[in-house]
């Protein structure tokens, strides 16, 4: 839809005030010459400057009657002024004014109206083709990425003025360039801008759409469209935490400042155990001869090996409206999220088998325990999704998972327990029955959901005082499911990443 711009509406306005005048004192002209053809040579003997200054009150009366001679005064002098202008003596217009009026106002108009068809005919946004292109459409929160967008005419006829705006998410962070471009595009001409972006969220996220506005040469009118040009992005979780863990080097350094560590379970492994007497049915190649030369003869010896025993560990998320709580982009899901990530990272590294359940009033996700690398990939789609929605059904989500699982397995679940406490202690007593072991990391509201620095003393003492009592439920809770044989501690945002890697240190040191 073509419209005036505010310039063009300018010009048009200006063009009519300008006839309006001209029209105007067109008017005024012919009334004087009307009055003047009529009335002029009855009313020429009463309207002299002598005749006109008679009829004023005289000093005296003035200084005597004040008030009368006032309004005496203001009616002579409306009169006058009447008549001067009825008469056309009052302000003297000749109809040369009158013409260039008319004439500019016409002028102003005219190079408007006359430009229109003009822009018409080259004006359509059809004849812009758009193709934009990503760098990657999947990374990681955190990343930078790439937008290049490709402009080009179409047509025949030439674009004097052409705007382009690209829209990105408002979460998303515009870290380098513009996203719109202003230029003019000559036929089959192409132009091309990018900028960058830092996006720092998970999720399915689109770019776009693409706003075109073409303007004529002189400003005049414009046109625009709105290009549903839409391009996906989707972002994994944040993947910082495991490239630190990867900058550490070796899985002997890792182990070395977090604490995880093999479980000594003699097997078939390729580290050395130690040494023990033969057995019948040893293999002949593990007989650790110097031993055996050292006994006289009289030993046989062989070496054993120690093996790294695997686990299946099955992270659960609790997906609920009230882990979506917290400070922007540092909520309780997107921590749990994160912690999630990094014990994943961490039991596939670890060559253990790790599957998913992501949950709220049903199960959203469950995903296999699977020991396979690229599983990794598959696991992270899945956290990208995850919105905060509805009531928890603990116990209905455990009821659906048992009959899956048909090996004991290590459940690790990330929830702010903010749920009735039965339930929790139902569902908790569902998986033990059948021989799970369960870890919950509960990520507490009050450590998320505020910066104490930035309270007032009165709202820290309320603060201070919910707290208190919300610990106090927590800790009969935790005391229940000790009892259950269920490992619980809560978490803040600045302990939760390195609970998650202790805490895995200790399920592989106890083994499924």
């Amino acid at each position: 839809m073509t419209v005036f711009t505010k310039r063009g509406g300018l010009i048009v306005f200006n063009g009519l005030m300008f006839i309006a005048i001209g029209i105007a004192m067109a008017g005024y002209k012919s009334i004087g010459i009307f009055t003047n053809t009529f009335l002029a040579e009855g009313l020429s003997d009463y309207l002299t400057d002598d005749s006109i200054r008679q009829l004023y009150p005289p000093n005296e009366d003035i200084s005597g009657n004040g008030y009368a001679a006032f309004g005496q005064i203001m009616l002579i002098t409306f009169l006058e002024a009447f008549f001067r202008f009825i008469l056309d003596r009052l302000v003297l217009i000749n109809t040369s004014l009158v013409f260039y009026f008319l004439m500019i106002g016409s002028m102003l108009i005219f190079s408007v109206v006359v430009s229109f068809p003009f822009f018409a005919a080259g004006a359509d946004y059809k004849s812009v083709k758009l193709v934009r292109r990503i760098e990657r459409e999947k990374v990681f929160a955190g990343d930078y990425l790439l937008v290049e967008v490709k402009i080009k005419n179409k047509s025949l006829n030439q674009i004097p003025v052409l705007e382009v705006y690209d829209a990105y998410p408002e979460v998303f962070d515009l870290a380098l360039g513009e996203n719109f471009v202003a230029t003019q595009l000559a036929s089959k001409q192409s132009t091309v801008f990018a900028y960058v972006l830092r996006i720092p969220v998970r999720g399915r996220f689109l770019i776009g759409p693409t706003k075109v506005i073409i303007h004529d040469r002189q400003g005049f009118f414009s046109t625009e469209a709105i290009l549903a040009e839409m391009t996906e992005v989707l972002v994994y979780p944040s993947y910082e935490d495991i490239k630190k863990l990867q900058m550490l080097g070796s899985k002997r350094q890792l182990g070395v400042l977090f604490g995880a560590h093999k479980t000594k379970i003699k097997g078939s492994g390729t580290d050395f155990f130690g040494i023990r007497v033969y057995q019948p049915g040893d293999p002949l190649k593990f007989v650790h001869w110097p031993s055996v030369a050292k006994s006289g003869g009289e030993k046989m010896m062989v070496r054993e090996f120690e093996s790294e025993q695997n686990i299946r560990v099955i992270i659960m998320i609790d997906a609920s409206a009230s882990m979506g709580a917290g400070l922007p982009r540092n909520t309780k899901l997107e921590y749990s999220i994160r912690g999630a990530v990094l014990m994943a990272y961490l039991a596939l590294e670890k060559k253990d088998s790790v599957g998913l359940v992501v949950f709220d009033k049903e199960m959203r996700t469950f995903l296999e325990p699977s020991g396979n690398q690229n599983f990794m990939y598959q696991f992270l789609e899945e956290l990208a999704n995850i919105t905060p929605q509805g009531r928890p059904d603990i116990v209905g989500v455990v009821e659906n998972i048992i009959p899956r699982m048909t090996k004991a397995s290590y459940f690790v679940l990330f929830s702010d327990l903010e749920m009735d406490k039965d339930e929790v202690i139902e569902a908790m007593r569902k998986l033990r029955a059948h021989k799970h072991r369960v870890m919950i990391i509960s990520p507490f509201g009050p450590w998320f959901e505020t910066r104490v620095a930035e309270l007032s003393p009165t709202d820290r003492v309320i603060g201070e005082a919910i707290q208190e009592g919300l610990i106090s439920q927590r800790t009969e809770l935790f005391k229940l499911l000790r009892g259950l044989d269920v490992i619980s501690l809560s978490v803040g945002p600045d302990d939760m990443l390195a609970n998650v890697m202790a805490e895995f240190s200790k399920l592989k040191a106890i083994g499924s």
